[in-house]
């Protein structure tokens, strides 16, 4: 949506490394009338990607969470695709990476496209997506279905792996009581 910041220069590889995650508030009731308010957080000069993002609140804090692919880096910069979060104690910021990076779940350098479009539920369940599956050699085939869910633990601005589920595994948020 415009031009590139000033001070900011296209250094190649991903398109602009403007990705942003932000608000626009209705302005009337039609939906015709929009403000884009300040971004709660940017990548300017990294990615040009932070993919629906989201949020998970716990312990009187904002926990921001958003996806990325190594492709979207700019040149001379590397991160795996994963889940990336972020934290505040308001839902308009500053925001502070998780785990000091940002990356709360990344895929391994022997399969970099294993999953993707992860969702971080509130009790730290993470589910995804099977990218591909690697085959013999180069080639590999398209997964197309869920991933293993996994459970992370979230404490204050870190997160810690707890546990792997099998595929597509999802917890109730509450208990359920049937009679």
């Amino acid at each position: 949506m415009g031009d590139v910041p000033p001070g900011f220069e296209d250094v190649g590889g991903a398109k602009y490394q403007v990705g942003c995650i932000g608000f626009a508030v209705a302005r009337d009731s039609t939906g015709n009338n929009w403000e884009i308010i300040p971004p709660l957080l940017t990548a300017v000069g990294v990615n040009d990607q932070t993919e629906h993002p989201y949020f998970v609140f716990k312990d009187g804090k904002y926990y921001l969470f958003t996806i990325s692919h190594q492709y979207t880096y700019a040149d001379g910069l590397k991160g795996p695709d994963g889940v990336y979060g972020f934290v505040s104690d308001s839902l308009f910021g500053s925001y502070t990476p998780l785990n000091g990076s940002g990356l709360v779940l990344g895929n391994q350098s022997s399969q970099p496209f294993q999953t993707y479009s992860h969702y971080v539920m509130p009790k730290g369940f993470v589910t995804s997506f099977i990218d591909n599956v690697p085959g013999r050699g180069d080639k590999f085939r398209i997964g197309g279905t869920e991933a293993p869910t996994v459970q992370i633990k979230i404490v204050g601005n870190r997160t810690f792996f707890v546990k792997q589920f099998d595929y597509g595994f999802i917890t109730p948020l509450k208990k359920i009581v049937f009679r």
